[in-house]
């Protein structure tokens, strides 16, 4: 996964530099983010929304007026929050989406778009009930997360000239926990703006 992750950001650079009809452009925004569990008797539970912050660089290749795939590079926070405690995820994430745009206006379009992202953790941090912070590893061992993670995106936006502002769903598909008897998977909701250079 880490093989694949590292291919995706060299095409991503060189892509940039090839492709004539790209643009290129950064983004920043809010997560949203839960986390649910699911035990081996079936019993699925999740905790409290927490916020957290993305931000990265974003591509849009043009494949024709209507369609362009739009791969980012993000930095991204998520995890979720009990009621005296949260845990905090940081990860390195490349998301690759198709969009498919329509003209609403002069200068103006309405793109939805869907793709699948993969992702890699970077550090965690967990505040207990107590108040004590810990550092939660990332790694193969029984208590560390794993640090890889994939998921699909669903959204919707709007763009303006070089601006544009998006909200999507990224539900996780790969399950972070290393314990046989349960699933841990990222859920998240963001919204961003962002803007391009050409």
């Amino acid at each position: 996964m880490k093989k694949i992750l590292f291919v995706g950001i060299l095409f991503f650079f060189f892509a940039s530099t090839v492709f004539a009809q790209v643009n290129i452009g950064v983004t920043a925004g809010l997560n949203f983010s839960d986390n649910l569990h699911k035990h081996a008797d079936g019993v699925a539970s999740s905790n409290n929304t927490k916020t957290g912050f993305r931000a990265g660089i974003v591509a849009d290749y043009s494949i024709n007026d209507r369609f362009s795939i739009i791969p980012e590079l993000l930095f991204s926070q998520l995890g979720s929050k009990g009621q005296n405690s949260y845990l905090r995820l940081n990860y390195l994430q490349l998301p690759v989406n198709i969009a498919y745009k329509f003209n609403v206006g002069s200068n103006s379009k309405l793109f939805a778009f869907a793709g699948p992202y993969i992702g890699y953790g970077l550090s965690a941090k967990l505040r207990t009930e107590g108040g004590d912070y810990l550092d939660v590893k990332f790694g193969s061992k029984k208590d560390d997360y794993n640090p890889f993670d994939f998921g699909v995106n669903v959204g919707t936006g709007f763009q303006y000239k070089k601006v544009f502002i998006k909200c999507q769903f990224n539900p996780g598909l790969y399950n972070l926990s290393n314990e046989d008897n349960l699933s841990f998977k990222n859920i998240n909701l963001a919204v961003s703006v962002g803007y391009y250079f050409k």
